[in-house]
C-alpha cells in the first residue's frame, strides 16, 4: 500500500522529470541572436547561390546537418550541434585531429555528447607562448607555409599544366628595351612558390617564428618524394584506393584499364587530390597559428600561357562559397558545419585584408574585383574586404584555422614575367650576389609586413 508520502515523492519527482523535459525544449538565452547570426553568417559567406538548402536547417535549438533532401524530410540528422553545445563542439576542433572531430560527430548524430566526450574536452588546454620581444615580433606563433605546385622545371611544371613557355620583346617600364630585344620566358609556377616560401621561412625564423613547409625542397611533394617515385611506387595502389571510393568514375576506370596513361591524366585525377590531402594533413598536425599558401596567378583568358598577357591583379582567398553539388559526402558536410560554427572564416578575412593592402602597396598591383576573372564572378563570395574573396578550394576547406591563400600577381604579365626570370644583382666588388630574384623578394617583404601586422593584432 502507498503511503501519502510515497505518493507525495513520487509526484515531486513525476514534476522533477517533466520539468527537466519540458526545459530541454527551451531556447537557451540569446537562441534568437545565435540563429540570426549564424543564417546570416551563411549566407553572407557559405551558400553561395542558396543552393544548399536542403543541407541544412538553423533554428532556435542549434544547427542540424543532413545527407540530402529527403534525410531532412524524414528528420535524419547527420550532424547535431545545439546551442548549449557550442563550446564543447568548439573546444573538440580546436584540439582533436580532425578525422578524431569528425568521427566523434558522427558517432554523436542528433544525440548529446556523451559523458567522457563532455569531461575530456570541458576545457581546452592553456598553452603557454614565448612572449614577443622588439627583436623578435613573432617569438611563439607557429607559421605553416605551403608552397603551392610542386614544379622545379618546366618537363614538372607540363604535367601539372602550371608552366610559362614564350618569348617576349616588350619590357618593364623600367628598363629601355628595344625592338629587336628578344627575351624567352621560361617559368613554373612551383618554382617561384618554393623561391618565396623558402625566403619567406628564414626571415620568419629570424623574427622568431617556428616555422613548418609542406615541401622541403624543389620537385619535392608533400609526401617526401618525387612525382616520379611516387608515381613507381604509390600510383596503383592510390588508383585502385580512390576507385573504391568512387567505382563509376569515368577518369578512374580509363586510367586503371590501361586507355588513357598520359602523365597529365595521371596528375589530374589520381596524384593532385591526394597530394593535396596530404599537405592539409601535415598542416593541421602542425597545429599553425596562421597557414600561409603560396601561389602566383595568371590570366585565364590568355591559356595555354604562351604569350604574355596585358592584364595583372593581386587577391587572397578565404575559406566559404560552398556551391550545388559540394556536399556530397559526409567530409565536406563535416567542413561545412566546421567553417559555419567556428571563427575561422572570420579570422582569415582579417588576415587575408592585410596581405591584400601589402600585396597592393609594394608590388605595385591593383586588388582584383569580382568582375576581373570568371572564377571570382561563378565561384566566389567577396568576403568583406578588398581583394579578399571566399572560395571552396580544396585546400581552404581541409586546413583548420587561420589563412592566406594569396595570389600576388598575373605571373604571364608582360612586366611580371620578364621581372621573374631577371638574374640576381650583384655587389660592385667580389661579384657576390645581393640576393634572389628581386621581384620575388619584394613578394616575401609584402607577406612578410602582413604577418607583422597580424601578430601586433594579437597582442
Amino acid at each position: 500500500m502507498i503511503t501519502n508520502y510515497q505518493l507525495r515523492i513520487t509526484n515531486f519527482l513525476l514534476l522533477m522529470i517533466f520539468a527537466i523535459s519540458l526545459r530541454a525544449q527551451i531556447p537557451i538565452y540569446g537562441a534568437d541572436s545565435l540563429m540570426k547570426h549564424y543564417n546570416s553568417k551563411m549566407n553572407h559567406f557559405i551558400d553561395r547561390d542558396s543552393a544548399l538548402g536542403s543541407f541544412y536547417s538553423i533554428d532556435l535549438f542549434g544547427i542540424s546537418i543532413f545527407a540530402g533532401e529527403t534525410e531532412k524530410k524524414n528528420n535524419q540528422i547527420e550532424y547535431r550541434v545545439n546551442w548549449a553545445e557550442l563550446p564543447i563542439y568548439k573546444n573538440i576542433i580546436a584540439t582533436a585531429s580532425r578525422e578524431e572531430a569528425m568521427q566523434i560527430m558522427l558517432s554523436k548524430g542528433n544525440r548529446p555528447f556523451p559523458p567522457d566526450v563532455m569531461k575530456r574536452y570541458h576545457v581546452v588546454p592553456d598553452f603557454i607562448k614565448s612572449q614577443p620581444t622588439a627583436k623578435l615580433p613573432l617569438k611563439g606563433l607557429r607559421i605553416a607555409l605551403d608552397p603551392g605546385h610542386i614544379a622545379a622545371d618546366t618537363a614538372m611544371g607540363r604535367i601539372e599544366d602550371k608552366y610559362l613557355l614564350f618569348k617576349t620583346s616588350k619590357g618593364p617600364t623600367n628598363v629601355q628595351r628595344t625592338a629587336n630585344d628578344s627575351v624567352m620566358i621560361s617559368l613554373a609556377e612551383g618554382m617561384l612558390t618554393w623561391q618565396t616560401a623558402n625566403a619567406l621561412a628564414v626571415l620568419l625564423r629570424s623574427e622568431g617564428a617556428e616555422v613548418f613547409m609542406t615541401r622541403q625542397k624543389g620537385n619535392m611533394t608533400a609526401f617526401g618524394k618525387t612525382y616520379a617515385q611516387w608515381k613507381k611506387n604509390d600510383y596503383k595502389r592510390t588508383l585502385d584506393s580512390l576507385l573504391k571510393l568512387n567505382p563509376t568514375d569515368i577518369h578512374l576506370r580509363r586510367l586503371k584499364s590501361g586507355r588513357v596513361k598520359d602523365e597529365n591524366s595521371i596528375f589530374r585525377y589520381v596524384f593532385r587530390d591526394a597530394e593535396l590531402r596530404k599537405r592539409a594533413e601535415i598542416i593541421n598536425a602542425f597545429h599553425p597559428d596562421l597557414t600561409i599558401i603560396i601561389h602566383y596567378n595568371v590570366d585565364e583568358k590568355n591559356k595555354p600561357w604562351n604569350k604574355p598577357s596585358s592584364k595583372n591583379f593581386c587577391m587572397t582567398f578565404v575559406p566559404g562559397s560552398f556551391q550545388d553539388g559540394e556536399l556530397g559526402d559526409s567530409e565536406r558536410r563535416f567542413d561545412f558545419l566546421r567553417l559555419l560554427l567556428t571563427d575561422d572564416i572570420e579570422k582569415s578575412t582579417s588576415v587575408s585584408g592585410l596581405a591584400g593592402l601589402e600585396f597592393q602597396s609594394e608590388l605595385e598591383v591593383p586588388l582584383a574585383k569580382t568582375s576581373d576573372a570568371t572564377y571570382l564572378s561563378e565561384h566566389c563570395i567577396p568576403a568583406g574586404l578588398p581583394g579578399v574573396f571566399c572560395r571552396n578550394l580544396s585546400l581552404t576547406r581541409l586546413i583548420q584555422g587561420t589563412m592566406i591563400y594569396g595570389e600576388t600577381f598575373y605571373q604571364d604579365n608582360f612586366d611580371e614575367c620578364l621581372r621573374l626570370t631577371e638574374k640576381p644583382r650583384f655587389a660592385a666588388e667580389g661579384n657576390q650576389p645581393l640576393g634572389g630574384n628581386e621581384r620575388i623578394s619584394e613578394v616575401v617583404d609584402a607577406y612578410n609586413k602582413a604577418i607583422l601586422l597580424w601578430a601586433k593584432s594579437l597582442q
